[in-house]
């Protein structure tokens, strides 16, 4: 059993309820600014700041970079330590991404049939 499948299996019906819900409002945003105004609501900065690395992972993982070149890559130049990612999340991230019905590869295709993102699939 995955963590995922864990975690919901550990929710009251009344959590999953609202769970459901909160996935529903998410739906609700109808563009980007929207998004970031929920979101920024929703989440702390270091919540979003988590997010916007994960799915950075995710390209560059789609991308064929290796684990050194995405943690380069996000390791800001200044040396703050805001953009540094470790290797277990990269490995947390690439264990989702190759999993079959990964909502990572979900939102890949769906965002290059928008031609949102680069069209070029890397299996």
């Amino acid at each position: 059993m995955n963590s995922n499948s864990e975690f919901i299996g550990s929710l009251s019906e009344e959590e999953r309820s609202d769970l459901v819900n909160l996935y529903s409002a998410i739906l609700t945003m109808e563009d980007t600014d929207e998004m970031h105004e929920f979101l920024s609501d929703l989440c702390s900065v270091n919540e979003l700041r988590s997010m916007l690395h994960r799915w950075q992972i995710v390209l560059g993982i789609d991308k064929g970079m290796s684990y050194e070149e995405i943690i380069r890559h996000l390791t800001p130049a200044d040396g703050s330590g805001k953009g540094t990612v470790s290797s277990t999340t990269i490995s947390r991230v690439k264990n989702c991404y190759v999993r079959e019905g990964s909502g990572y590869r979900t939102a890949l295709n769906r965002l290059r049939n928008t031609n949102f993102i680069d069209n070029e699939v890397n299996e």
